[in-house]
This record gives C-alpha cells, sequence and structure tokens, in this order.
C-alpha cells in the first residue's frame, strides 16, 4: 500500500502525539499539561500513513528569524518530526519533509529552519547548522565576578503570573538585536516555557534600569536534594535574555548569590557569551558541550541575500547546487547600509551547496572553514576572504529558542 502523507484533524492529534512520544522514546504527556503548543496550524501538519495507520508525524508553525541587520523574514519552523520504530528506512522522513518543505513555499516562508534532535540527519535534505550554541557548569565556590557590575538598576523576583506578562515584551526586544533568533508565538510560551513550571522548583527574576522599565530576565531551576545536613543541589539557567550588557551581567550576579546550591549550569548559551572573561577565575567556567543549535534550508535565496546588512562593502557571484545537480547563481552586492541579490548567468565567485549556503548565510561559520571543509569552492582570487570579510556578523548569530 502506498505512503500517504497529508495535515491530520483536531480528532488526531492525540494519535500524532503518541507517535511522536514513540519516536522519541519520551514518557507519556503529564495530563495536566498545557496543549497551546501543539494545537495551533493543524494544517500545517504533515503525517504519514501506512493504510489506516498513522507512522510518522511532522509539523511547521510560522515563524520570524531575524537576519544580520534586524530584518525579520518568514520561516516554516518544522518540530515534531519522528518516525515509528517498526517504519524505519522506508522513505517516510523524506516523504513528511518534502511536503513539509512543498508547504512552506506555497506560504511563501522563505526557509525552513528546525533544531534537530541528531545532528546526521538533516544535512541531507538541504540544512546547513546555521547557529551554534554552548552548555557549560561553574561551582558555586567560584562564580564570582572580576568587577562589580556597575548598575544603577535592580534585580527583582517575580511570581508567575508578572513573568508571564513581561518576559514576551523583553524577549522581542532581544530577539532582533541579534541574527539567528526567532520569534516566540504567543501560543508557545504557556506549553514549551512554562510546562515545567508544575511541582519544579523553578524561579523568575527581572532586571529593571533606573527608571523602573523591566529590560532583562532569568528563568530558573534548582534540582538535587539535601544530604547529611548539606544541600547537594544544582542551579539550572533556563533562559537568561537581556537587551544590554549591564543588565545581562547584573543577572549573572544575582544567578551567583543564589545559595544552597552547589553548581550552576547553563546549557543554551550563545557562542560569544561574555561570561567567562567577567569572571574572576575564568577556568572554572567548564565547557560541557559545544553544538549545532538551529539548522537552516534556504528557499529564496534572493530574498535571503538581499534582505541582510554585510560587515563590508563588497560584490560576489555565487553559485548554489542542488543535490538534483541543478544549479543557480546569485549576483550579491552588499555592506552595512543594506543589500540587493539577484539571478545572474555569469561565472561565479563562489560555489556551494544549499545545505553551506545555509550554514553561511547569517554569519554563523566563515567561507574559509567550509571552503577548507570542502563544502564551498572559490573561482576567482580572494573570493572567500571576500566573503569572509562580507558575512561577518556581531553578535554571533544564535538561536536560544527550543522548539
Amino acid at each position: 500500500m502506498p505512503l500517504v502523507v497529508r495535515p491530520i484533524t483536531d480528532d488526531e492529534l492525540p494519535t500524532m502525539l503518541e507517535v511522536d512520544r514513540r519516536g522519541f522514546g519520551a514518557p507519556p504527556r503529564p495530563p495536566d499539561r498545557a496543549d497551546s503548543w501543539v494545537r495551533p496550524h493543524l494544517d500545517r501538519t504533515r503525517c504519514a500513513y501506512d493504510g489506516e495507520t498513522m507512522i510518522g508525524c511532522s509539523r511547521s508553525y510560522p515563524f520570524e528569524l531575524t537576519l544580520p541587520g534586524g530584518a525579520c523574514v518568514p520561516v516554516a519552523a518544522v518540530s515534531s518530526v519522528a518516525v515509528q520504530p517498526t517504519h524505519r528506512r522506508r522513505g517516510t522522513l523524506g516523504a513528511m519533509l518534502g511536503a513539509l518543505h512543498d508547504d512552506a513555499r506555497e506560504r511563501e516562508e522563505v526557509a525552513a529552519v528546525l533544531t534537530a534532535s541528531e545532528s546526521i540527519i538533516y544535512k541531507r535534505y538541504g540544512y546547513g547548522a546555521a547557529t551554534w550554541r554552548f552548555g557549560c557548569t561553574i561551582g558555586r565556590g567560584h562564580a564570582r565576578l572580576a568587577r562589580p557590575v556597575d548598575d544603577p538598576g535592580r534585580v527583582r523576583m517575580v511570581a508567575r503570573g508578572e513573568a508571564a506578562m513581561v518576559f514576551p515584551e523583553v524577549y522581542d526586544r532581544v530577539r532582533v538585536a541579534r541574527a539567528g533568533m526567532v520569534s516566540r508565538p504567543d501560543y508557545w510560551w504557556p506549553e514549551v516555557f512554562w510546562w515545567g513550571d508544575s511541582g519544579h522548583a523553578t524561579f523568575e527574576a527581572v532586571h529593571e534600569d533606573a527608571r523602573g522599565n523591566v529590560d532583562g530576565f532569568v528563568s530558573y531551576e534548582i534540582k538535587g536534594e539535601w544530604f547529611g545536613g548539606f544541600a547537594d543541589r544544582d542551579l539550572y539557567v533556563h533562559d537568561l535574555q537581556a537587551t544590554d550588557a549591564v543588565a545581562r551581567a547584573a543577572l549573572w550576579e544575582f544567578v551567583f548569590g543564589v545559595d544552597l546550591v552547589v553548581k550552576i549550569l547553563a546549557l543554551n548559551l550563545p557562542a560569544d557569551e561574555p561570561l567567562r572573561f567577567m569572571l574572576a577565575d575564568p577556568r572554572q567556567m567548564r565547557t560541557q558541550f559545544f553544538n549545532d543549535s538551529m539548522w537552516l534550508l534556504p528557499f529564496d535565496v534572493s530574498t535571503l541575500l538581499g534582505g541582510r546588512t554585510y560587515a563590508s562593502p563588497g560584490r560576489l557571484i555565487v553559485e548554489v547546487a542542488d543535490p538534483d545537480r541543478s544549479r543557480a547563481r546569485f549576483e550579491l552586492d552588499g555592506g552595512p547600509e543594506g543589500a540587493s541579490c539577484r539571478l545572474v548567468s555569469g561565472g561565479p565567485d563562489l560555489t556551494c551547496s544549499r545545505s553551506a549556503l545555509g550554514a553561511l548565510l547569517l554569519g554563523g561559520n566563515a567561507w574559509t572553514t567550509l571552503a577548507e571543509a570542502g563544502e564551498a569552492d572559490e573561482h576567482s582570487p580572494r573570493a572567500v576572504a571576500r566573503a569572509d570579510a562580507m558575512f561577518a556578523t556581531t553578535p554571533a548569530p544564535a538561536t536560544l529558542t527550543w522548539f
């Protein structure tokens, strides 16, 4: 019987959630968990059926992605991609992704983005690792800043109700200032951000500037037990966002001052997180991992290249080669004030695959690095160096949102 891929109905949502749970080997869904995230946009689901049996699931959400320079473009945020263990290696994943990509193109979304459960999967479908994240640990006894924070504002603890009101506004200000950040729709917050709040030792704090305006927040959880009269507990920083360096430093100083913990863990930090250089003893900040964060598949190359700014002015003709051996050449003329990009037929300065372009678009990887890895080819003198100078992005692109 041929594989059928289609959107689900509202009545089929419980089946999709079970297929997703089995695919990821997850525990049963808590009955009190909100469904604000799983229920919207069911017309964007693409689930696979073997006869009447759902054997795979996938979906996308309409997000905005920030490009270097602050422009936000519409993308398909791919999520909940899973195949039943009984139907692996039968083309199910490719069929679902193809249907999702077709749907995104019809909606005129310029790219698809996702966070991958395994880094081996998505490059063959045209995605490139566009942003990176790292996780670290710091023993609380060594968590001291080298310099006191010159802060005219203050940090204060807030209850869940107030946090739910002010966090989204702060995040929306933060996300337009860094490439790679994505929107967090209203329906994202209740289920994705707050669902672990019940029954967990979670806490929220905000930073206010001298005028009382909230310009940063941190959400953290304390895990562990007491043993022999001592608190053997860890503090997990779930999300720390700030609109400027002072607020960010003040929030870290606050986290370091939380009592009755022995270790601080932050597992979703940007690649250029400055905390190491702020510590009195930088070596005590121990890197636990440095991983891919967001993968990007470019659909509308002209809009993506033409929609961002560039660190230095320059002109390049970039040839994008697809797995089906089709090729398209784009003339990019860009600089700090903006850019234009159009299809051309002239000889290229650089050639790369669509997945490599996804890795390069936001400035999270250098053209030199991908050229040395065999992912990009240079056809004119110093084209790679010119591309490196143009595509460099500060601050480093980061995503910092799980979806």
